[in-house]
């Protein structure tokens, strides 16, 4: 298990680099690469890459984790951003907002506050990604189909909405998107550039 976290932190660099940093051999990464590859946990490939088995593992390591130490939540800090405009499109429609009111139990606004996260708290936004959370099923309306969405119920600087993950964004991996039954920019009176504190549910 050791093994997969340290090379879960090197993902995506070429072997040479990513033994450079891990401070081991190139020989030792490869063996060590081979050895978990057979196990199905590592994908063959010219960059360190786990595969979805050695994810999930990692998942399922995280969850007993957070569990064992008691941890019901994580807080991320950043500042509002202006979106692209589609946060209002995704959630007026209606198999998305049927799904939200069926799943996080509130009909939301249509639109979500961008927040784009200071760097001290990448490490722990990316601990979303690990974590199951409330999948918001996707649909199709016989035109076109629409992916699903991970959620995290959460407090944005205490009023009550979720941080939705979907499963594709154009947004950067530095940016959440949030929703709530109002909306946010007007309840909270931010604008771009004001900081925003938004504690994710576990």
């Amino acid at each position: 298990m050791g093994d997969l976290i340290a090379l879960a932190s090197v993902e995506g660099l070429p072997v040479a680099e990513a033994a450079r940093r891990l401070c081991v051999t190139r020989q030792g990464l490869y063996k060590l690469l081979k050895q978990l590859r057979e196990e199905g946990y590592v994908a063959e490939s010219p960059v360190v890459k786990l595969t979805p088995k050695g994810r999930d593992l990692l998942s399922s390591v995280l969850r007993d984790l957070l569990r064992y130490f008691n941890i019901a939540s994580i807080r991320l800090v950043g500042r509002v951003v202006s979106g692209l405009g589609e946060g209002a499109f995704y959630i007026s429609l209606e198999g998305y907002k049927r799904a939200i009111e069926d799943k996080l139990g509130f009909a939301p606004y249509p639109g979500t506050l961008n927040v784009k996260l200071d760097p001290q708290y990448l490490p722990y936004r990316r601990y979303l990604d690990g974590l199951p959370g409330v999948v918001i099923p996707g649909f199709s309306n016989g035109l076109r189909t629409y992916g699903s969405v991970k959620a995290f119920r959460a407090r944005v600087n205490g009023v009550e909405g979720a941080v939705v993950m979907p499963e594709r964004t154009h947004h950067p991996t530095d940016v959440i998107e949030v929703i709530a039954p109002v909306r946010l920019r007007d309840v909270l009176n931010v604008k771009d550039g004001d900081i925003v504190e938004v504690e994710v549910l576990l």
